[in-house]
């Protein structure tokens, strides 16, 4: 009888993130960094910085050519959060001083995609 020792790979994901802007607005936010390299299983942080009067900050994802797909809400300086209509249960959202981070758990090939 011989055991034998089966090493699952890991595939690699790929999220990037991109900045909003709105011309003649007060209000500015950015990302901090534009590509986060994980592996499949880890726990990934997207954060962006944002200056002005900010009531809520949205997180949404996009594949390609697809239309944006809303993720959540935040209501900053409060615990209140707002997730789509189904949630996606493997995501989270905090911030503070004027950093939103959205963190998604156990990151799959499937969540490599475009984040604003």
């Amino acid at each position: 009888m011989s055991n034998k020792v089966h090493k699952e790979e890991k595939k690699k994901v790929d999220l990037e993130i991109s900045s909003a802007a709105v011309s003649d607005s007060p209000v500015s936010i950015s990302p901090l960094g534009e590509k986060v390299d994980a592996v499949e299983g880890q726990t990934v942080t997207l954060s962006c910085r944002y200056d002005g009067d900010v009531r809520n900050l949205y997180w949404y994802r996009q594949y390609p050519g697809s239309r944006p797909e809303f993720l959540l809400m935040k209501v900053p300086g409060s615990a209140a959060v707002v997730p789509a209509d189904p949630p996606f249960p493997r995501l989270d959202v905090n911030n503070s001083n004027n950093v939103v981070n959205l963190e998604i758990s156990s990151a799959a090939v499937s969540d490599s995609v475009l984040y604003y």
